[in-house]
């Protein structure tokens, strides 16, 4: 039973890079509705399905060979899927005239594959074909280890998200980003998303899961003269989640340094970021809510040697509800955003109505108001994967 506990909740950290792939649905015969309740956002099933390194069971070697050598476990063709996503915006702000209209298609075109290469050890990986316009980088990138040489806990190597444990933001319903995940301060790389490392997940009790991190603490920008990380410094970040009947309670802790020399400048100068904050999450009928908040300072954001201590707060809360119940074709989200941060405040409030055409398009009507800005945005669009 703890063995499958720990599987059940390593699924936090496997499910949210897990982006919709098709290839799954092929290899196994299974409709996208069996892992994704709508696309992308994932199920119960589909959590488990991740966290069984993308099999059915833990012992499942369907669609891999071993060409007759005990050391070697192949996929018979190479699981391959691509996530296409498309909007037609409006955009208008308080004062400044006429609204703007705007066909950004694609938003996001994703080349994603994932699977198992041995037992027990699975992989994930995504290459932005376009975002904004531009070829994008490789995002996430990991290797995952469940429970190796015996183990109690699953050992996850590469680029991901760092707040994968608590939030999926990459299978979020909403154009609109969670803000305070994203949020950079002066001129730092830190925040809660891509980065390069390691995460140890286990599971003290059945309800109960830890995440520890190791990253470089800088984002996942391109190496410099063969460094990936800048400085000497490492990030560490603690994530942990308890079960309570239908509430799911976390929180997150990160510290970490950066160095950075300024332009002109002959030493470098070191900021010092600090982040906690706690997490609820519930299922209760058609609903499921979401609430996290976070506080956060930063020594010497400007790396100016100023010493100056920034502060910033924010949170966002998000219910998503089905209409006419789980597995249906409707879907209702809402999100709101609140950052408060030196020159940087922001608040925003969305509504997304989504509809399946089918169980792999999602169509999608999303408005979102920015209080700061007093700007209003309206999309119509849709997200696909094939």
């Amino acid at each position: 039973m703890r063995r499958l506990g720990l599987t059940l909740l390593a699924a936090a950290v496997l499910a949210a890079p897990a982006d919709a792939i098709p290839a799954f649905a092929r290899k196994y015969s299974l409709t996208c509705m069996t892992c994704h309740d709508p696309v992308p956002r994932l199920n119960s099933f589909g959590d488990r399905f991740a966290a069984q390194g993308y099999a059915l069971s833990p012992d499942d070697t369907t669609g891999m060979t071993t060409l007759g050598d005990p050391l070697l476990l192949l996929n018979t063709s190479l699981p391959i899927a691509i996530r296409f996503d498309a909007y037609a915006r409006y955009v208008r702000t308080q004062g400044g005239g006429n609204g703007r209209t705007d066909f950004a298609t694609p938003t996001i075109a994703k080349l994603l594959s994932g699977g198992q290469i041995a037992q027990g050890v699975s992989y994930y990986i995504y290459l932005l074909l376009a975002e904004e316009g531009v070829t994008g980088p490789i995002e996430d990138a990991w290797l995952m280890f469940r429970q190796p040489v015996g183990i109690p806990a699953d050992i996850t190597v590469g680029q991901f998200q760092i707040i994968d444990p608590l939030w999926r933001r990459e299978l979020r319903i909403t154009l609109e980003d969670y803000a305070i995940l994203s949020q950079r301060v002066g001129g730092g790389a830190a925040n809660l998303t891509y980065d390069r490392g390691v995460i140890i997940g286990a599971a003290p009790t059945e309800n109960t899961a830890v995440f520890a991190e190791i990253v470089n603490g800088n984002g996942i920008e391109p190496a410099v003269n063969g460094q990936f990380d800048g400085d000497a410094p490492k990030t560490g970040i603690l994530i942990a989640t308890q079960q309570v009947g239908p509430l799911r309670i976390g929180a997150v802790g990160y510290y970490g340094r950066q160095r950075l020399t300024p332009t002109g400048a002959s030493t470098y100068s070191e900021n010092l970021t600090r982040m906690a904050g706690p997490a609820v999450q519930a299922r209760v009928g058609n609903l499921d809510l979401g609430v996290q908040w976070l506080y956060r300072d930063d020594s010497d954001p400007t790396f100016t040697g100023a010493n100056d201590l920034t502060v910033t707060r924010g949170g966002f809360a998000e219910v998503n509800w089905w209409p006419t119940g789980r597995g249906t074709r409707a879907l209702v989200t809402g999100l709101y955003n609140a950052v408060s941060s030196p020159g940087a405040d922001y608040r925003s409030l969305t509504l997304n109505a989504s509809w399946l055409y089918m169980r792999n398009i999602r169509l999608a009507l999303e408005g979102t108001y920015e209080f700061e800005g007093k700007t209003t945005s309206l999309g119509l669009g849709m997200v696909t994967a094939f």
